[in-house]
């Protein structure tokens, strides 16, 4: 009960639609909700919204991601704490609809260790990473807005069981520490190889406490993004971009990607995983040259 303070003990008897509101609200810092939303972003660039959501600033984002999945993962193999009883099973709610309940069981159960919180973790850095480094709107409503989503994710995850209180707190504070470091090194985010650098060396202190999947696909997804960016990068980012090469490069970035990204995450080989997750940011970055291609760009 000490780990939880009694809060995750105490919110067992919350009713099935509280957990299964919460298990929605989890998705905003789940890695398939950021892949995709930096995807679009980075894929349609400043055609959005002018230069306030560049291509530049949202590679610093996702550098700044990669490096927190590095982090989460190594202090997980470091610290070694369980998760709270029943993590992993789904409360009984006999009133789901047979079909929904695989889609529910994912969403609202864990496995593997707990400290500190991926999502948690995940969340402050990418949403604080994101109202740092993408200048639109006012600078308190960005900050705003990301203290609520980082707040209701980490909220969720001991809503819906699968984190002690003690996870969570530690998992923002490791994401704002990481970012605190990236935004210092990099300057505000403007130095996007300086970014995946960090990141690339969060990925090789997590290999080293650890050879596993996790750690390894951390690792090569930094590499895969500092790479990717130092091959793509300028050129992807040189000239200007329209709605319909964003179009092109999303419909290139998210099916290969998220291909090798589910091959590396299902594939219980640390160098598939090193791999798949190297190779989908590679891919993510170098689209916009590849819809160049496709549409007869000069792609500079």
């Amino acid at each position: 009960m000490a780990h939880g303070i009694g809060v995750t003990e105490a919110l067992r008897s919350v009713p099935d639609a509280v957990v299964l509101l919460f298990a929605l609200v989890t998705q905003l810092g789940d890695l398939w909700f950021y892949f995709l939303a930096l995807t679009v972003a980075y894929a349609f660039g400043e055609s959005l919204v002018g230069d306030a959501v560049s291509r530049e600033r949202i590679a610093a984002v996702v550098a700044v991601a990669v490096g927190a999945l590095a982090v989460t993962a190594g202090l997980k193999e470091l610290f070694a704490h369980p998760r709270p009883p029943g993590a992993g099973t789904l409360r009984p709610m006999p009133w789901l609809p047979a079909v929904l309940v695989p889609v529910v069981e994912s969403f609202a159960t864990a496995d593997g260790y707990a400290l500190p919180s991926g999502h948690a973790t995940g969340s402050a850095a990418v949403y604080g990473a994101a109202a740092l480094f993408v200048r639109y709107g006012r600078a308190r409503a960005r900050y705003l807005l990301a203290a609520v989503a980082v707040l209701l994710v980490a909220l969720s995850r001991v809503v819906i069981g699968v984190h002690y209180l003690l996870d969570v707190v530690v998992g923002v504070v490791a994401g704002l520490t990481y970012l605190a470091v990236v935004h210092r090194a990099t300057g505000g985010g403007q130095r996007v190889k300086r970014a995946f650098t960090l990141a690339v060396l969060a990925g090789a202190a997590a290999a080293a406490i650890h050879f596993s999947v996790e750690t390894l696909a951390a690792l090569g997804g930094a590499l895969g993004g500092r790479i990717g960016w130092t091959v793509f990068g300028e050129r992807a980012t040189t000239g200007a971009v329209t709605r319909r090469e964003g179009a092109v490069a999303l419909a290139v970035a998210v099916p290969v990607g998220g291909a090798l990204i589910g091959v590396g995450a299902t594939t219980p080989s640390p160098v598939v995983g090193f791999l798949g997750t190297g190779l989908a940011l590679a891919t993510v970055l170098g689209a916009p040259l590849a819809a160049r291609q496709v549409l007869g760009k000069d792609p500079v």
